[in-house]
């Protein structure tokens, strides 16, 4: 968005782009030490850390001054200017934090007399960073009208649960190095952790429209009141999974060396929305964060050691572009690197056709295209995305996904060259891979590849 916005203003004259945060000091001791020390103010622009200008309107204010302000934009009759916010969605606003402070009003009494915030805090729904739990949230869903977003707080439940269980991660690592080897330790979530959670995802988003079904039939039979919150309630409330992220994340499923077919995402999609299979969130208990074990490193060369690897290359779009797309410039594309792959469209940042993603996931892609896209090898549709327009990737950044894809189908026809699970491939890499020491001696300390975990401590 902001690459957007700098694009704009330059076509337009502007100089910069000054980004406008919500951030207070009074919202916590860090927020205001943090700001202190970028000199945050609500007057005048500061660069951040990244060199772009940003801008802090609501520096100074507290949380009163925050439902001051939202009372009176409420009574648009005592201003002198026009609310930007209708009455009916400020009242919306405070009825939510009520229900996120266990039904108090969102503004309350303090012991001196004067007025404070509620403790209700809102944000990402899955985010994990806030604590072991949403109080917040749990709070909100023992009201009866906010019963829905109980999947929303089971969802981030499990999220917490599974963060530390190792046998959910992915050992192949994500780059080479310099002497032609890859890391083998945990590190990003699994391609059947991905899965699991895209089913989990899936099956929220169609509980939740079958809830605004029944809802609206409810309200239509007279068997629940004609309000406000009820007629609102009878749209989906959520949707975590549109067609268009489905896409993308259909895109890089499909590089996956252990996808085991074309369209995978597509697939869970369809396993929910059409079949109607649903997956429900266990209850886990959190496990403890253990010892990062470093397996070693496991030689690839440029993943082509063992097996043959062309990525996103496919002779089949190259031979049949010219009677489908004679309009095209050419067959094929090359990337920075020199390296050619299956005609590509690229754009200021990695973008998906929502209205083309629509209409393939939802009018073309049935039950007979998927049972016959189980026999086709997943990188295929990844090309498809992109001969297609679909998917268009980030400018001058193509060689990033050639090599994304590279890995994935190195790793999947070596599996398949030496008859390997992709339980047993894993035995395999740990059981090949040489030690840091060893890995050290033939071109000294690796500088390019950083290990998730360590990074995020």
């Amino acid at each position: 968005m902001r690459t957007l916005l700098e694009q704009q203003a330059t076509s337009d004259g502007a100089r910069e782009v000054i980004t406008v945060l919500g951030l207070r000091k009074d919202e916590s001791a860090s927020r205001s030490l943090a700001m202190a020390e970028r000199e945050d103010t609500a007057d005048v622009a500061v660069r951040n850390r990244g060199g772009g200008l940003t801008l802090s309107p609501l520096a100074d204010w507290s949380s009163d001054d925050i439902w001051t302000m939202l009372a009176l934009l409420a009574d648009p009759g005592n201003m002198s200017f026009g609310s930007p916010l209708l009455p009916a969605t400020i009242h919306r606003l405070s009825e939510i934090y009520r229900a996120g402070n266990g039904g108090t009003c969102g503004v309350v009494m303090g012991e001196s007399g004067a007025r404070a915030s509620c403790g209700s805090r809102f944000g990402c729904a899955f985010c994990c960073v806030a604590g072991d739990r949403d109080k917040s949230l749990e709070a909100m869903i023992e009201d009866e009208q906010y019963g829905h977003l109980r999947p929303l707080n089971d969802f981030r439940n499990y999220l917490l649960a599974i963060q530390w269980d190792m046998s959910r991660r992915e050992l192949i690592g994500r780059s080479l190095s310099d002497a032609g080897y890859t890391r083998v330790q945990a590190d990003t979530y699994s391609y059947l952790t991905r899965v699991d959670l895209l089913k989990k995802l899936c099956s929220i988003d169609a509980t939740e429209r079958a809830r605004a079904e029944a809802h609206s039939g409810a309200l239509a039979t007279g068997s629940i009141p004609d309000t406000e919150e009820n007629r609102l309630l009878c749209e989906p409330q959520f949707e975590f999974v549109t067609p268009q992220q489905l896409v993308a994340i259909d895109f890089f499923l499909s590089m996956h060396h252990y996808a085991p077919h074309a369209f995978p995402a597509l697939a869970v999609w369809h396993d929910v929305n059409v079949l109607g299979r649903r997956y429900p969130i266990p209850k886990l208990e959190p496990l403890p964060k253990p010892e990062i074990v470093m397996h070693g490193w496991y030689p690839v060369g440029e993943y082509d050691r063992e097996a043959p690897s062309v990525g996103l290359r496919s002779l089949d779009a190259e031979q049949w572009n010219p009677y489908r797309h004679p309009d095209r410039p050419g067959r094929y594309a090359r990337t920075t690197g020199g390296e050619q792959t299956v005609y590509f469209e690229e754009a200021s940042q990695f973008e998906v056709d929502a209205e083309a993603a629509c209409l393939f996931v939802t009018c073309e892609y049935g039950t007979a295209f998927m049972l016959q896209m189980q026999h086709r090898d997943a990188i295929e549709s990844a090309r498809f995305w992109l001969n297609e327009g679909i998917v268009k990737l980030p400018t001058r950044m193509a060689q990033r996904y050639q090599d994304m894809a590279k890995r994935g189908q190195y790793f999947a026809r070596l599996a398949q060259r030496l008859n390997l699970t992709p339980a047993e491939l894993d035995a395999h890499l740990v059981s090949n891979a040489i030690s840091d020491t060893d890995h050290d001696a033939l071109l000294g300390h690796d500088k390019v590849q950083l290990s998730l975990f360590e990074e995020a401590a």
